[in-house]
C-alpha cells in the first residue's frame, strides 16, 4: 500500500507542471485514461446493475462524455477545444467498454514452492 501512495503522489506532482500539446505521449495518455475509465464504469454497472442489457454502452457514454466535457471546460477557460483530443478520448472509450464487456482480463498470482508468479487471465465472453 505505501508504494501505491508514492506512485499516486509522484504522478500528481509531475503531471502539475505538464503542458497541453499534440504529441504521441499527449494522445496516448488521453487514450488510455479513457479507455481505464469506459472499462472500470463498464465493469462497475456490470457487477452491480445486472438488469442493464449493455454495460458497455454506459462505460462508453460515461467515457467520451467526459472527453467531450474536459474539452468544453478548457474551451470555457479559452484554450480552445481540441477535437483531437476529443476523438482520441472517443477511440479509448471505444475500446475500454467494448473490450471490458466481451473481455475479462484480471491480474493472477501463483505460489508454489515459494515462488511467486505474476500473469494475466483473459477470458472471452462468448
Amino acid at each position: 500500500m505505501k508504494s501505491m501512495t508514492w506512485i499516486l503522489l509522484s504522478s500528481l506532482l509531475a503531471s502539475s507542471a505538464v503542458q497541453a500539446n499534440d504529441s504521441f505521449g499527449a494522445e496516448f495518455s488521453h487514450f488510455a485514461g479513457h479507455t481505464a475509465l469506459a472499462g472500470a464504469s463498464t465493469y462497475v454497472v456490470d457487477q452491480f446493475w445486472p438488469e442493464v442489457q449493455e454495460p458497455a454502452w454506459v462505460g462508453f457514454t460515461i467515457s467520451s462524455s467526459i472527453a467531450f466535457a474536459g474539452e468544453a471546460y478548457d474551451y470555457s477557460n479559452g484554450d480552445g477545444f481540441s477535437l483531437l483530443d476529443a476523438a482520441v478520448g472517443t477511440l479509448g472509450a471505444a475500446v475500454g467498454a467494448y473490450a471490458t464487456d466481451k473481455w475479462y482480463v484480471a491480474p493472477k498470482m501463483n505460489t508454489l514452492n515459494g515462488d511467486k508468479t505474476y500473469g494475466m487471465v483473459v477470458v472471452y465472453k462468448f
